[in-house]
């Protein structure tokens, strides 16, 4: 291998490389401008001060095409939803999951606030003979997911949570439902539950 070909393969590379590092996309800027998100083509994500390029908080999880984020009116508050590590306890197998995690703007740093247990729809599920039934109720885990729908003038965040799970034990039935759950913040921004609207189950019958 000569000098000149050792050198073009190091220059390719150097390209590609910075390419690749450069391949990002600025998303969800905040109200005001100061603040977006800037997602690498490895789904990595930062949220950046747009005028300096700065990082300004390294997000710890991907951003992929279904999650959502939302920001408060004043900018100081940013919510996002994404994909949880939870599995499936029913049946051992793993579900859909997602949670929502909320960020505040100290004027310094963006800090992250605890949210609360958040209430998990409760489903009614038709009963059967257990007797016809020898292996027990057939359940299947299909989704757990939080996803916030917008931040309130109060201050408030309100968020869905939507929990469903499949019956095999007579026939297949997938069962699902929501909860339309504000959450407040306090003058110390710990937040509570502040309502719970509960939506209609829904009841889906496969063949």
């Amino acid at each position: 291998m000569t000098r000149h070909t050792i050198f073009a393969l190091l220059l390719a590379w150097w390209v590609s490389d910075g390419v690749a590092e450069n391949n990002s996309t600025i998303r969800f800027p905040s109200p005001d401008g100061r603040f977006a998100l800037r997602v690498t083509n490895d789904l990595k994500v930062d949220l950046i001060d747009q005028a300096s390029g700065n990082v300004v908080l390294e997000l710890p999880t991907p951003l992929r095409k279904e999650d959502k984020v939302i920001w408060s009116a004043d900018s100081k508050w940013l919510a996002f939803n994404h994909r949880g590590n939870e599995t499936a306890e029913l049946t051992g197998a793993s579900g859909k999951t997602t949670e929502v995690t909320v960020y505040f703007w100290n004027g310094a740093s963006f800090e992250k606030v605890k949210l609360p247990e958040l209430p998990e729809p409760q489903l009614q599920l038709k009963s059967y003979k257990k007797a016809g039934h020898p292996f027990g109720r057939e359940l299947h885990f299909d989704k757990d997911d939080v996803t916030p729908l917008r931040w309130l003038k109060s201050g408030a965040l309100e968020v869905s949570r939507e929990y469903g799970i499949t019956d095999n034990t007579v026939e297949s039935v997938s069962y699902s439902r929501v909860y339309i759950i504000t959450i407040g913040f306090d003058a110390k921004r710990v937040a509570f539950v502040q309502n719970i609207t509960k939506q209609k189950q829904k009841g889906d019958a496969h063949n």
